[in-house]
């Protein structure tokens, strides 16, 4: 399959997306992709590879690691933390993203992520987990999420292994430290910090900057 077709696809199922997903659509002024991805040349609101650099994270990802991204959205940086691990699956509620990140997925050849076009509350857990990524979802502009925040993190915590990592960073509306403040304080009843810092937003683009943490259960 050449370039020019894959992004023929992907752009059929933002179409599908628009006329049936009766839900929030992220980034629509970025042509519909939240995340872009320079591998296969899709340009988006926050950048795969740029995203990545920034949260530094390489020293904790390995070959025999497993993990999950929840809310993996078109699945880009899943398929690109697919890189560095033994194997990552992608939960994401909308089916019309999780076929772009199946489409991608095919046309890069990668064998060891897989998605769930489900929500987290529903997603079955198949073995427990090393990392998990909450990039921005534990709460959703869409309102899909039905979570509150101690159910949320009491599942990440059932599905991770003993001394397991959660990558975390913060939704948009609480990208601000005293507003996170209570949700950190919840965070460190169960995790201890190894990474706090802020990294740049992208989008929306009134939001400069997240808070990001990567914590280790305890």
């Amino acid at each position: 399959m050449e370039l020019t077709e894959l992004h023929e696809k992907l752009k059929s199922h933002l179409k599908e997306q628009e006329e049936n997903w009766p839900s929030f659509r992220y980034s629509e002024e970025e042509g519909g992709f939240y995340q872009g991805f320079d591998r296969v040349g899709i340009k988006g609101a926050r950048p795969t590879e740029e995203r990545f650099r920034r949260y530094n994270i390489g020293k904790y990802l390995s070959r025999d690691k497993t993990a999950l991204d929840i809310g993996s959205n078109n699945g880009f940086l899943t398929l690109l933390l697919s890189d560095y691990l033994k194997h990552i699956e992608g939960v994401e509620i909308n089916p019309y993203l999780v076929m772009i990140s199946d489409e991608t997925k095919k046309f890069l050849g990668i064998k060891n992520a897989n998605f769930h076009a489900c929500s987290f509350e529903d997603y079955i857990v198949i073995g427990r987990k090393d990392i998990v990524f909450s990039l921005a979802n534990d709460s959703t502009i869409d309102e899909n999420t039905k979570f509150n925040f101690i159910e949320y993190i009491d599942k990440i915590i059932s599905i991770l292994k003993p001394k397991g990592l959660l990558i975390f960073e913060s939704q948009a509306e609480d990208s601000e430290e005293e507003i996170f403040q209570p949700k950190l304080e919840h965070l460190k009843k169960h995790f201890d910090i190894l990474v706090h810092k802020r990294v740049p937003s992208n989008y929306p683009y009134n939001v400069k900057e997240r808070i990001f943490l990567i914590l280790k259960k305890n």
